[in-house]
């Protein structure tokens, strides 16, 4: 489960800390105030940016804490900037790392996980990894990706895929 989760999420939230400092960035370039992604949508019924990537962080986090058997960390869920977010970012990122594969070893595909909704309810391991929290992870990373690039943020494919580690043939 470490490897599988929890590797992925932290590479894809310093990918995803990296977008926003070239947020930032471009908004300084350019003149304008980058908080003004805080509250953009791609569509009016989405939620905005700024929840995009809580939600992003509390995936990761909830999904750590639940297949190792401990309580996640709670946040306010008051970041107003993007500065703050990036801090949102950091404080998931240093509670991911502080995890390590030994934290799993209880964990099996079957072993049953406790989901805060629909409340009383009770998903396999595999299945509350793999059919609940990295597709929820990748949808929030991705909408905040999206929305950032449709406000002409310069990022690419290579900022959300961030470095990879390559070799030599």
């Amino acid at each position: 489960m470490y490897d599988i989760a929890i590797r992925h999420f932290a590479q894809t939230l310093r990918n995803l800390d990296a977008v926003l400092g070239k947020a930032q960035d471009f908004a300084e370039a350019r003149k304008f105030d980058v908080n003004n992604f805080c509250s953009a949508r791609l569509f009016p019924d989405m939620l905005p940016f700024t929840v995009q990537v809580r939600i992003a962080c509390d995936q990761a986090k909830n999904a750590a804490a639940n297949l190792s058997g401990q309580e996640p960390p709670r946040h306010e869920d008051n970041e107003t900037t993007v500065e703050e977010l990036r801090g949102r970012v950091r404080k998931c990122l240093v509670y991911l790392e502080s995890f390590k594969p030994g934290d799993f070893d209880r964990t099996t595909a079957d072993t049953l996980v406790k989901i805060p909704s629909p409340k009383g309810k009770l998903m396999r391991a595999q299945d509350y990894l793999f059919s609940r929290q990295i597709p929820n992870f990748y949808f929030h990373v991705t909408t905040a990706y999206d929305i950032l690039r449709h406000g002409g943020v310069p990022i690419g494919k290579s900022d959300y895929l961030g470095p990879l580690e390559m070799r030599d043939a």
